[in-house]
């Protein structure tokens, strides 16, 4: 007899189960009703917290930006500024003349003649010259010309071309007003 006992009648066994099953099918159903709250709740979470990140993402966009509009105008401040110093007359000057006393030292110690020694040379010779030499009308000076070439015998294609100084030129004025003297009693 107890095994009549611990079997289940199958009436009862199929009672069981057929619990068991309307009990998923509620669950089921709970699950769903839920979850789909659930679902909602999530979805309208993450909508937020996008609006939020966006929110926040945007500001420190607009920091960024503020940031670097300010540095650029700083750093367009200053290179300004050392602009402004360096156009400055005194220190340009100063630079030109520190530069120009080393060329000027490096050209004497080559033995090169500066400009300001050629143009003290192109004024003593100036001097010199209206010194020595009456200044002739031009209508003399082609008459001479013309009759000196009419009096050399020599080709003008032999004749070599040499280029007159003002040291030369020097020279034959001095020449001539010495023999001039000479002439004179």
């Amino acid at each position: 007899m107890d095994k009549k006992k611990s079997q289940p009648k199958p009436d009862d066994l199929a009672g069981q189960l057929e619990h068991a099953f309307l009990a998923g099918l509620g669950a089921l159903a709970n699950t769903q009703k839920v979850g789909s709250k659930a679902f909602e709740t999530l979805v309208q979470q993450g909508e937020s917290f996008r609006k939020g990140a966006t929110n926040k993402t945007e500001a420190l966009i607009d920091d960024v930006q503020a940031a670097i509009r300010g540095m650029a105008h700083e750093a367009q401040t200053k290179a300004t500024g050392l602009l402004d110093q360096m156009r400055e007359t005194p220190q340009m000057e100063k630079l030109q003349s520190i530069f120009d006393s080393r060329v000027d030292s490096a050209l004497n110690r080559i033995g090169v003649a500066s400009k300001h020694d050629i143009d003290e040379l192109n004024a003593k010779l100036d001097k010199l010259l209206k010194a020595t030499v009456k200044p002739a009308p031009a209508a003399r000076k082609k008459a001479t010309r013309k009759k000196s070439a009419k009096k050399s015998p020599v080709k003008k294609s032999s004749v070599k071309k040499t280029p007159t100084t003002k040291t030369s030129v020097k020279k034959k004025v001095s020449k001539k007003k010495a023999s001039k003297k000479a002439a004179k009693p």
